[in-house]
């Protein structure tokens, strides 16, 4: 068979789904290509109209004519298949898929229809052997879904792993999309807890994962206590150090905990000396310590190492600003809003600059934008709340950007 081409607003809910021929048909309709165009032209009119029942009927004619046609197969199972009748829908879809084996719109329809009836091997095959063909980003999207979630239900998360980073990508704000990768990701974290808990329940990395727990839960102090356990068992643990330094500039910004904070950043360093968050963290802890000189070095290694570290250029333009290179920190604030469009210290200090240059109008704008962040970062705090858990944060809250 030739190439299919897809039919448009046909049956509402899943009109991307119908198969119309495009130029070939099978050797058995050769003699009768005129009267098989025109049913199926009558069908895509029925269907247009929203009468299913009289496509069904020319989808029969054109069988009765040419009892191997695949697209006429495909569109019956289609139009069963939006009836809710599976059963009836996966025969019409094997026997199209018989005819011809790569029509993979009809292939991963068929596993659709065997996932609603229960038969998740064959629907499995069938959605596997598909997705990489499909490219109707409805259709694939719908595809992919399920096939994560039959992988899910068979504990296989590295299947889910492979087909979730296309689906964020097809559409990334999908929240049924996000919620699965939201459960298979906390899946797998589970698990992953669970076998380090059986394997050394009092390891070092089972201290870290406690502290994490704690610093989303909320409980700073408790957080610090772990990650001192984790690092009296194991000085050298991989990303300690650093975790630890941050939750210590969380409960406090006294200048002993800034040494201590400062302390910890440096031994991360130690161990990995390209290791640019680190870099920028102590040049937060410079900053707050008002020396300006020593923040600017670290700020700009942080730069080297990375350069797309948004705190970087954000810490570096306040610094810049203090010493009244605004044209260097209009650069450095415009770099970290390219870099990510929703950074509201960027934004807050760029209003800033803005009113220093003069310029209220854009000064205006981007504090509309900032507070337009800060709504939003206020309405997932709520959620946060409303599990119990504190809000995520990758920094401190500098002395000039209000809550």
């Amino acid at each position: 068979m030739g190439g299919i081409r897809l039919a448009r607003r046909l049956i509402r809910p899943l009109c991307w789904l119908l198969f119309l021929p495009a130029i070939c048909f099978s050797q058995d309709g050769a003699g009768n290509k005129q009267q098989i165009k025109l049913h199926f032209e009558r069908a895509e009119a029925a269907l247009k109209a929203n009468h299913p029942d009289e496509a069904v009927s020319e989808f029969r004619a054109v069988l009765a004519l040419d009892p191997k046609n695949a697209e006429a197969r495909a569109n019956l199972g289609v139009i069963k298949f939006v009836q809710g009748d599976y059963a009836n829908a996966s025969e019409e879809l094997r026997q199209a898929v018989s005819f011809e084996p790569s029509l993979w719109k009809a292939v991963a329809l068929l596993g659709m229809c065997e996932k609603r009836l229960g038969k998740l091997p064959s629907a499995h095959e069938h959605l596997e052997q598909s997705f990489a063909h499909l490219q109707e980003p409805k259709m694939r999207t719908q595809a992919g879904m399920d096939l994560v979630e039959l992988d899910y239900q068979n504990g296989d998360m590295a299947g889910a792993m492979e087909v979730l980073p296309v689906l964020e990508q097809l559409n990334p704000t999908n929240v049924d999309i996000l919620y699965i990768a939201y459960r298979t990701f906390s899946a797998l974290a589970e698990h992953a807890v669970d076998s380090i808990a059986l394997a050394n329940p009092d390891s070092a990395r089972m201290h870290q994962i406690l502290a994490q727990h704690l610093v989303n839960e909320g409980d700073i102090t408790g957080a610090i206590t772990q990650y001192q356990k984790a690092l009296e068992l194991d000085p050298r643990l991989s990303g300690a150090h650093f975790e630890l330094g941050e939750v210590i500039l969380q409960n406090s910004k006294s200048e002993s905990a800034r040494a201590q904070a400062q302390k910890e950043f440096e031994s991360a360093l130690a161990l990995n000396p390209n290791d640019a968050k680190s870099e920028v963290w102590l040049g937060i802890v410079c900053t707050l310590s008002r020396d300006m000189n020593a923040a600017l070095k670290h700020y700009t290694r942080a730069l080297e190492l990375d350069p797309s570290e948004v705190q970087a250029h954000t810490g570096l333009a306040r610094v810049l600003m203090t010493m009244g290179e605004t044209e260097k920190a209009r650069a450095q604030l415009l770099e970290a809003i390219h870099l990510d469009p929703l950074n509201g210290t960027a934004h807050y200090r760029l209003s800033a600059l803005y009113r220093q240059l003069g310029s209220p109008v854009d000064a205006q704008k981007e504090m509309a934008t900032f507070n337009e962040i800060q709504d939003h970062k206020k309405r997932i705090a709520t959620l946060y709340q409303q599990m119990h858990k504190a809000p995520a944060s990758s920094q401190v809250a500098d002395s000039d950007v209000p809550e």
